[in-house]
């Protein structure tokens, strides 16, 4: 098992719904955290061929099962 843990290092997060802009996205969705990490890799002067590999390898996983906190815990 793979256990991947966000810290929120304002303490805050900020999206919509996707179906809806006046409701917030919570738990927040899996892609978000996966293209933040390709944006992070690919800001590198010189991004790593290793890095590189372990997005691949990331990008290849099932679909995930979320534990998370309700919304108005946070």
């Amino acid at each position: 098992m793979l256990t991947v843990e966000v810290e929120f290092l304002a303490s805050r997060y900020g999206a919509t719904a996707f179906d809806n802009r006046n409701s917030a996205e919570w738990p927040p969705h899996p892609a978000r955290l996966f293209s933040a990490m390709v944006a992070a890799w690919g800001d590198a002067s010189t991004p790593a061929d290793d890095e590189k590999t372990a997005l691949r390898w990331f990008e290849s996983l099932p679909p995930p099962s979320i534990t998370c906190a309700r919304e108005s815990e946070i």
